[in-house]
């Protein structure tokens, strides 16, 4: 299983770019794609870039996540 999540690229240097995942922490991933920018939208796995989204996509992938989260969160009923 893969686990890919989205991130907003805060600054780049080179093959290195340094994404938040929404949760105001900065981690840097391998760049592997021409056209990133900073400010752009992006899905990370395993450490690396593997693609560009738009901001509707992000924000829907970010509110899925946290739905996820609560449901394996809560107490089974």
């Amino acid at each position: 299983m893969c686990i890919s999540l989205p991130a907003k690229v805060v600054q780049i240097e080179g093959m290195i770019a340094f994404v938040d995942y929404g949760n105001g922490i900065v981690e840097p991933v391998i760049n592997n794609e021409d056209d990133i920018k900073e400010g752009d939208y992006v899905v990370v796995s395993y450490g690396m870039i593997v693609s560009k989204i738009s901001e509707k996509e992000y924000l829907e992938m970010i509110k899925y996540e946290k739905e996820m989260r609560e449901l394996l969160s809560s107490p089974p009923q």
